[in-house]
């Protein structure tokens, strides 16, 4: 099941429910196009097991056998290697 939430112009809000992705996605752009705001989609996956995400590295990979180097440490510091610098400091 899936549920589009959304605001229209007046500031009243509105929801519709939809069994099916695709037409739930198709509500979701129609109210966007149409200038609604706060539009929004929520479900809930009732074949979903454990937490969202990887939940577990073992040597560097994932459950499914990915390399798994992701670091939030490595996110804000300094450059890794093979990562590409922009600058605009020179023009």
């Amino acid at each position: 099941m899936f549920k589009i939430y959304w605001t229209d112009t007046e500031g009243q809000s509105h929801g519709a429910e939809t069994a099916d992705l695709v037409q739930a996605l198709q509500i979701t752009k129609d109210k966007r196009d149409a200038g609604h705001t706060f539009v929004t989609m929520a479900s809930e996956n009732p074949n979903n097991v454990g937490k969202q995400g990887v939940d577990a590295v073992v040597d560097g990979k994932t459950p499914d056998g990915e390399d798994y180097d992701w670091s939030k440490a490595g996110r804000a510091g300094k450059p890794r290697r093979g990562d590409k610098v922009i600058t605009n400091k020179d023009h």
